[in-house]
């Protein structure tokens, strides 16, 4: 964690970081992550848990700023809010999740608001935080002017989503390249028989894809003994 004027930020981890230990919580762990499981999430080879090194916790601390988990002992404890910004099924939900959690760390939301979503110029950046926070000087703003551009640039993207309630995606904020990982949109499916009827939306990412493997495995279990229908009977006339 860093500070300036009256304003603290992660500068040791990154956003994307934070989500994906909150989903290797969710996913593997009942929404209870081990801290040797946490510090390898990050990349870190864990011998021993009883001797994570004081900068490994600085570094899962940092994460925590974003509010999708919280230091328990032994570990690190999802929320609802990581719920939520993880939601596999309800892409606008989770894009709103992500927003929440982005401003748990109100120099992001400040900057964002009164700067309308645009990422100054590297050259012009230290003049620009100093102008931002007030109270501090050029060279105070120039020190921190790395982190928190990165941090910006990470950020800003799944604010503007958020606004526009669409998925945050590789786009370009204040004529930067993003390197994210883009959204390709929802599936949707439908399935309708006798009894039985369902339609289901999921986001077109790996766990929304998984999902929609589950559901038509559940799907077939309510497909009746094979008859002989008309499209059969067509096909096998075509063939003939």
């Amino acid at each position: 964690m860093n500070t300036i004027g009256e304003f603290n930020y992660p500068n040791l981890g990154s956003f994307s970081e934070a989500l994906e230990i909150a989903q290797e919580a969710i996913d593997k762990y009942g929404g209870i992550i081990p801290n040797e499981k946490a510090a390898e999430k990050l990349g870190y080879k864990i011998k021993d848990p009883r001797k994570i090194s004081g900068p490994i916790y600085r570094r899962l601390g940092d994460l925590t700023m974003f509010g999708l988990h919280e230091k328990i002992r032994g570990g690190y404890k999802t929320n609802s809010l990581a719920e939520k910004a993880l939601d596999p099924y309800d892409a606008v939900k989770a894009t709103e999740g992500k927003r929440e959690a982005i401003r748990n760390v109100p120099i992001i939301e400040k900057a964002f608001t009164e700067w309308n979503g645009e990422i100054p110029t590297e050259t012009a950046f230290p003049a620009k935080i100093e102008r931002l926070i007030g109270g501090i000087s050029w060279k105070e703003a120039q020190n921190h002017a790395e982190s928190l551009r990165k941090l910006f640039i990470e950020c800003f993207p799944y604010l503007k989503a958020a606004s526009e309630n669409t998925p945050a995606g590789g786009t370009g904020v204040g004529g930067e390249n993003m390197d994210m990982k883009p959204q390709l949109g929802n599936v949707t499916i439908t399935a309708k028989g006798e009894g039985f009827g369902i339609t289901k939306t999921l986001p077109f990412t790996k766990n929304g894809i998984n999902s929609l493997k589950k559901l038509i495995e559940f799907i077939e279990t309510q497909v009746p003994p094979k008859q002989n229908t008309n499209d059969e009977i067509d096909s096998e006339a075509e063939t003939n």
